[in-house]
């Protein structure tokens, strides 16, 4: 695996819970809204890559803080494009800690391998934009599918989970988030994130935040569909 950077104490993630949070580095999207474009365009990623984290050093402050922590929450910029991924969690799984995977759902079958051998306890989705409209935000021409796939496979499954939306202004509508809630309707939870301005991959991008009251409006017209709605500012 991959690392590029460890958080070694969060109760952010599992409230009441202590958590470290590993960020693995490549992502197969272009959001033109992330913050973190040394971690995904190839030209940045060579001077970040002399920083990887050895694996072996990547246990040992696991096992030292066995008793601390409970959590490993395996996160950014989207761990399934690495191949060792699933050895990577029986690894942490045999030392005793529960694992949370943040992932874009563009790789359902790696998804569905680690669900059915138990690999990850907690699977939080990013859903860019409505269905057939990723392409606005991911500055790809990609199949949907996939997203679909990894979406009806969680939703099928036991484990916990949420579904998450960085919401933009100009660029979400509500018929857009109602779009999406149609796909997860009754999911264990739904989190509307606020986009927060700052250094982007696209450097073009002007874009403004919601207001607090614009965001409860949001989750007003969504009640019908889910019964867990998370803001997030």
């Amino acid at each position: 695996m991959q690392i590029s950077w460890i958080t070694p104490f969060s109760l952010i993630d599992f409230p009441g819970e202590v958590s470290c949070i590993l960020f693995t580095l490549w992502c197969n999207l272009r959001c033109n809204f992330c913050h973190n474009s040394e971690y995904v365009l190839p030209e940045k990623i060579k001077i970040i890559r002399k920083n990887i984290i050895a694996e072996k050093a990547i246990f040992n402050f696991l096992e030292k803080r066995k008793w601390l922590l409970t959590w490993v929450s395996i996160c950014w910029w989207e761990p399934t494009i690495h191949k060792d991924l699933v050895d990577f969690c029986k690894k942490i799984k045999e030392i005793w800690y529960l694992v949370k995977l943040d992932t874009n759902g563009q790789n359902p079958e790696m998804l569905k391998e680690l669900i059915e051998q138990n690999l990850v306890d907690y699977v939080a989705m990013d859903i860019k934009h409505s269905i057939w409209s990723f392409s606005k935000i991911v500055w790809l021409d990609i199949d949907e599918n996939p997203y679909l796939d990894s979406i009806k496979l969680i939703m099928s499954s036991d484990i916990d989970h949420e579904f998450r939306t960085t919401i933009i202004k100009w660029i979400h509508s509500s018929s857009d988030i109602t779009n999406i809630a149609k796909y997860i309707k009754w999911a264990k939870k739904y989190c509307l994130q606020n986009y927060r301005a700052g250094d982007t991959l696209d450097l073009d991008f002007e874009w403004e935040s919601f207001s607090e009251k614009e965001l409860l409006k949001f989750k007003d017209n969504l009640i019908s569909y889910l019964d867990n709605i998370e803001i997030r500012n």
